[in-house]
Order: C-alpha cells, then structure tokens, then sequence
C-alpha cells in the first residue's frame, strides 16, 4: 500500500504527465503530407461563406461559396501554403471568415483549459480518496459502539418469528 504522501506525489507526476501529454498532442499536427485535393478541402473547411452564417465554403451551395473553392483549389496548386490562403480571405473579408482556431494566446488556453481542468480534478480526487482512506483506517469501533450493537441485534431477535412459527395472527385485524 502506498503511503499519502507518495499517493499525492504520484498524483502530481500523473497531473503533469497529462497536461504536457496535452500540449505537446494539441501542438504537433502528424497527418504526413496531403494530396493537393485534400489540403484543398481542408483549407475550404476553415473558411467561413461570406454568404452564410458561420458555414464553412466546403458545406455552403452559395455561388460565392463555389468560386472561394475554385480559388483556393488554384491556390493550393500554385504552392500557397494554407496559412497564406486563408490570410488572403482575411484580408478580403475580415477576421471572422478564418474559422481555424488559433494556437497562440488566449484561444491556445481555451483549448487547452478543458484537459488542464480533468487533470487537477483526478488529482485532487485522489488527494481527497487518499486522506478518506488514511482517516478510515485509524478509526475503530469504540466499547459503547460494540454494546450498541449486541443491544440492536438482541431487539431484533426477540421482535421476529420463529422460523416456521405461528403466523396465524397476521393480517387478523383486516
């Protein structure tokens, strides 16, 4: 059995194991290299429709949303790497078009903060069965508890029938 103290120190290492484990799986992006076709509708799936209400141009049937992925298809054939194409869309329309999260700054920890959270949670839920199971065993059953009992189970022999008794009174004031 391993002492509280290790439990919580095993605990922390767990903690920073997954959130490193996090970050660094957050952060590398191993998919190999892709086929022109596939960086291009991937690209069109980062792009939000000019038209549409937050749609990426790869779900949208909107005109506009046809000619952005004929664009980007050209774009991706010409050598454009896919940040330059949708910074070229940004540039057109705004911000809001670019529908990939960033990795940097604020958004970088809102992606984050969720995995960071269930780490400290399982942590400290182990801290916490860890101290429960350190006080549970140092306590015992005092003299009086013992007495308590041997009272509450004598009560309950002397209130129940005898196996294959009389029950002849039961249910007699109906």
């Amino acid at each position: 059995m391993l002492s509280p103290g290790r439990v919580r120190a095993l605990s922390w290492v767990l903690l920073g194991t997954v959130a490193i484990a996090a970050l660094v799986y957050g952060t590398i992006d191993n998919d190999g290299p892709k086929s022109n076709a596939e960086r291009a509708a991937a690209v069109a799936a980062t792009v939000a429709c000019p038209e549409c209400d937050g749609q990426p141009v790869s779900d949208s049937n909107a005109p506009i949303a046809e000619i952005i992925r004929v664009e980007i298809k050209k774009q991706v054939d010409a050598g454009l790497t896919d940040a330059q194409i949708r910074q070229t869309y940004v540039d057109q329309y705004g911000e809001w078009v670019d529908l990939s999260p960033s990795r940097s700054g604020l958004t970088g920890v809102v992606w984050i903060a969720p995995f960071l959270v269930i780490g400290l949670a399982v942590g400290a839920l182990a801290i916490a069965f860890a101290r429960w199971n350190a006080n549970a065993s140092n306590q015992s059953a005092s003299a009086e508890d013992h007495q308590l009992v041997q009272q509450a189970q004598s009560r309950g022999q002397s209130t129940r029938p005898a196996a294959g008794g009389d029950t002849s009174d039961i249910g007699e004031g109906q």
